[in-house]
């Protein structure tokens, strides 16, 4: 790929590591824990796979389960309180003549939708924890991640926040155990430095960033989306409520109270 569509400048106290094959990916970052140079709980290291390998998963969190079974857990939790609170509510204000009885709250018949309620909201929380976590959209990515190689055949890793020392330890790790190409960012920017007190009448033309351009796009998307189809919902409510008001006034019922009862009905 033509390096006019990425950079690999890489700032101060990060390296930056591109990877061919997913077994170099794998014992580099169990090296690099061997060493202490990876700290899980600052989140230090961003690793980026073109396609989702539980290898990696394995030797970064080595076993432990993902954080999105809690929202999983929590969208369950409150999608089927809000379908049993749904259908009890409806039908507590709507009550209809009920034979031999029955009770208006019915658990055995309110399951049904409390059951398809907790599927939905699982799924959907599920969704949520999932962008989350893997951070999309992708608007505030460190540009070190930016590298469109990662998202094509290569694995990248990107370590953070590194001293002088920790990067050239990290530098020959990741050299040693078979990288395809690795930045040291302390050392670019000594170069920069040192290239910056020299002038130099070389033009170089830089090529406009647009990197972000489509996830922008992708997120204005799905904003008008939402919004027109939340329009759309409250919209028709609104229609069908004011309909269905008129069509009852012109019958001599009284819908004041949001109900339909012959108690309800206007006396001629």
């Amino acid at each position: 790929m033509s390096t006019a569509f990425y950079s690999n400048n890489v700032q101060e106290g990060t390296v930056k590591a591109v990877f061919e094959h997913l077994d170099s990916l794998v014992n580099t970052i169990d090296a690099l824990k061997r060493a202490d140079l990876i700290d899980m709980e600052e989140e230090n290291m961003v690793v980026t796979t073109p396609l989702p390998r539980h290898d990696v998963e394995h030797v970064i969190y080595e076993g432990k389960p993902s954080p999105v079974r809690w929202f999983t857990l929590t969208g369950a939790l409150f999608g089927g309180t809000m379908g049993f609170l749904l259908c009890s509510i409806t039908h507590l204000n709507w009550a209809m003549i009920i034979p031999a009885g029955k009770p208006l709250v019915s658990i055995p018949a309110f399951m049904v939708i409390t059951f398809e309620s907790t599927v939905l909201w699982g799924c959907m929380f599920t969704l949520v924890g999932m962008l989350i976590h893997c951070r999309l959209p992708s608007q505030w990515l460190q540009k070190e991640v930016c590298d469109p190689r990662f998202s094509d055949d290569k694995f990248g890793l990107i370590l953070n926040g590194l001293d002088d020392d920790e990067a050239a330890q990290a530098y020959k790790i990741i050299e040693d155990n078979g990288s395809m190409e690795v930045f040291n960012g302390t050392e670019q920017q000594a170069e920069v430095a040192a290239n910056q007190s020299a002038p130099s009448t070389e033009k170089i033309y830089v090529e406009p960033d647009t990197s972000g351009d489509g996830a922008s796009a992708l997120f204005k998307v799905t904003v008008g989306v939402t919004l027109f189809v939340l329009f759309s919902i409250f919209g028709v409510k609104a229609v069908f409520d004011y309909a269905l008001s008129e069509e009852l006034k012109a019958n001599k019922y009284n819908y004041s109270q949001r109900a339909v009862a012959p108690s309800y009905r206007n006396a001629e």
